[in-house]
């Protein structure tokens, strides 16, 4: 619109339009409201490249595209604890794997709503109410599942060889459909963890590059 009435106005007076930088300079900014204007504003209130990164994350956090991400993330919690209430007594090689699973599934739902809660209040607050706008619960129940998860893992890898599925009658016996769904639901993570680390590396580098530049 800014860049419509410049050439409107310099055609009423006779002289040529302005020029693309002319017309960039009288451009109205981003608004805040917008995800890139927050990211702007963040970038322009940071005191360096980690404590961006940090308020992107929060801002990002509060996004509406990761709040869907997240109810779609909700779907695999409920996948666990079905499995493993369905073969909860299907693995007496590992008894802990369908509970594992269902434990599990129960604080990543916990877990996945408080994140949604507190995206959508952080939005609505700002300075110091923001920052105190409590993930206490939050984060006791993400270091419960930190633990519960290498407990998984024992669990789980340490009967990837001792299993089998062709006899129910004797003890290391374990459902396949369980065990493979415990296991890759572990192995998964890994990659996951795996890609994001290799995106925060390639971001960290983008950025490194581009301050040498400026």
């Amino acid at each position: 619109m800014a860049t419509e009435g410049a050439e409107l106005k310099a055609a009423e007076a006779g002289a040529a339009p302005p020029s693309y930088v002319e017309a960039k300079d009288v451009a109205p900014p981003p608004s805040y409201d917008s995800l890139f204007g927050q990211l702007k504003q963040a970038k322009e209130n940071s005191d360096g490249n980690v404590d961006f990164v940090k308020t992107c994350c929060g801002i990002l956090v509060g996004s509406v595209a990761c709040t869907v991400c997240l109810g779609i993330f909700l779907a695999i919690p409920i996948a666990m604890i079905a499995v493993g209430a369905t073969y909860l007594h299907d693995c007496p090689a590992e008894r802990m794997i369908p509970i594992y699973l269902i434990v599990a599934g129960v604080f990543n739902i916990v877990s996945n709503i408080l994140m949604i809660i507190r995206g959508k209040v952080n939005k609505r607050k700002e300075g110091e109410e923001e920052k105190k706008s409590g993930a206490g619960p939050e984060q006791l129940i993400n270091c419960f599942l930190f633990a519960w998860f290498i407990a998984g893992n024992v669990w789980v890898y340490r009967t990837y060889d001792a299993w089998q599925s062709s006899n129910s009658m004797l003890d290391n016996f374990c459902d396949p459909t369980l065990y493979y769904f415990s296991f890759w639901i572990i192995t998964s993570t890994y990659i996951v963890l795996g890609v994001l680390l290799v995106i925060c590396l390639a971001v960290c580098i983008c950025m490194c590059i581009c301050g040498k530049k400026e």
